[in-house]
């Protein structure tokens, strides 16, 4: 006989989804607060009132120092508030520890800049407490704060769930080795941050990046640790590639790893996979923005509106409960990071198969491929069905070929009959395709009684 917990996940299959939830929160918050409109509007008035609270406090710096948005605290502010963001509890709850998270930051980085002015004076006092002393604090901090609001009991489990059915748990040993580590990970910052290894991981982040954006048509080039652009030059640095979140995720590898195959594949994917990352981190910084992008995101608004809707009602119509919200979430992460990072790589990719339209009206044909991915993509991810990876890949291919095939047509009847599709139609032929592809392929899926 079934028990009524047979279908729950497992604790891993939860901390997999946890932390895979938490990076798409994250880095979509940090792409969020990376957008020109928002830095100038938002993040940097934000610091510069964090800088103007900090001479109030603490007096004029003993020389002037330059409060830049590098100072703003929004890295880790991201950090944090998409770890809270996709911890499995009431949102009454993630909202609560938002709001502490937001005000320890703030404190924190208004103190880390008023201690910053009083040493200016001293270039070894400043070194010191700017590159090592307020990181290490801000870091133990943040994660401290974490770690404690994750084992509060309202956010360990609903108030209506029993204990026993929580399908995350913190675990003593999770918590008593993320801290061991991140210490570790702060005593050895002088010696890692100066290391050849990591330089030499800083410079391939910075070529891949100017490879992806090359070849996504954008002008970049990378010397040494450098990335130059449209954007101007992005300097990789060791703190670039050293994340405090690595010590954290060795620490829940560790812990939670059901066993040595597991345990070996967690700790040789660390590298790969925060290379990656700051190749992501770099990419959404250096990426250009225009007036002419931004023209292009408001006529495709209602587009981007209808796809983001049936995302989360996938997520519900899967998933049937409070739940449901966090996978439409991570199924619109998953999409945006398609568009923002593969998008003009598989645009590139279309073009070599087929070619351009002529006429374009609003650029929703050019936009039409990467969108019907992204959507496809997100689909699977906010509904998370067990259809198996092969009707996966069969909804995949029937996807590319209806838009090689649809293009290659539109491109016909212009050429020779002069017609032009309307792009009311191209904006309805862009959502109903993805849509039906994947409801065909769940439908045929599905196990037959």
């Amino acid at each position: 006989m079934l028990t009524a917990t047979a279908s729950r996940p497992t604790n891993n299959a939860s901390w997999a989804f946890f932390v895979l939830r938490s990076v798409f929160v994250s880095l979509g918050l940090f792409a969020l607060l990376r957008l020109e409109w928002i830095e100038m509007r938002a993040v940097l008035p934000f610091t510069l009132a964090q800088a103007a609270l900090a001479v109030r406090l603490f007096g004029v710096p003993a020389l002037p120092i330059n409060v830049t948005l590098a100072c703003s605290g929004a890295d880790v502010l991201s950090l944090c508030l998409g770890a809270i963001a996709a911890y499995p509890v009431p949102w009454r709850g993630r909202v609560t520890g938002a709001a502490g998270a937001v005000g320890l930051i703030v404190a924190m980085n208004v103190l880390r800049i008023g201690t910053l002015g009083r040493v200016a004076e001293s270039r070894v006092w400043f070194d010191a407490l700017h590159l090592y002393v307020w990181p290490a604090a801000i870091t133990l901090a943040v994660a401290a704060y974490v770690l404690i609001w994750m084992r509060q009991p309202t956010a360990i489990r609903r108030p209506e769930t029993p204990r026993v059915d929580t399908p995350l748990r913190l675990s003593s040993r999770f918590v008593v080795l993320a801290g061991i580590l991140l210490l570790a990970f702060i005593a050895a910052a002088p010696f890692y941050l100066t290391n050849a290894a990591v330089l030499s991981l800083a410079g391939f982040v910075a070529r891949s990046a100017a490879a992806i954006l090359s070849l996504a048509g954008v002008p970049a080039v990378a010397a040494g640790n450098v990335l130059w652009g449209s954007r101007g030059g992005f300097t990789v640095t060791g703190e670039c590639i050293a994340t405090p979140l690595i010590p954290v995720y060795l620490a829940a590898v560790i812990a939670y790893a059901p066993n040595w195959k597991r345990l070996s594949l967690g700790l040789a994917a660390a590298v790969p996979l925060f290379v990656a990352l700051g190749v992501v981190r770099l990419l959404v910084v250096a990426l250009p923005a225009s007036a002419e992008s931004q023209s292009f995101f408001i006529h495709a608004f209602y587009q981007l509106l209808a796809g983001v809707a049936i995302v989360f009602a996938a997520a519900f119509w899967r998933h049937r409960d409070k739940t449901a919200v966090g996978w439409g979430a991570c199924g619109v992460a998953a999409g945006a990071l398609f568009i923002a990072v593969a998008g003009p790589i598989y645009l590139r990719l279309i073009a070599l198969a087929v070619r351009p339209p002529v006429v374009d009206a609003q650029s929703a044909i050019a936009f039409l491929p990467v969108f019907q991915m992204a959507l496809y993509l997100a689909l699977w991810t906010a509904a998370f069905v067990s259809a198996g990876w092969r009707r996966f890949a069969a909804g995949l291919a029937l996807l590319i070929s209806s838009q090689v095939i649809g293009l290659a047509a539109l491109d016909t009847l212009h050429a020779h009959a002069g017609l032009t599709m309307a792009v009311r139609d191209v904006r309805g032929w862009a959502v109903a395709a993805p849509v039906m592809i994947f409801s065909a392929m769940v439908s045929l899926g599905r196990p037959r009684r």
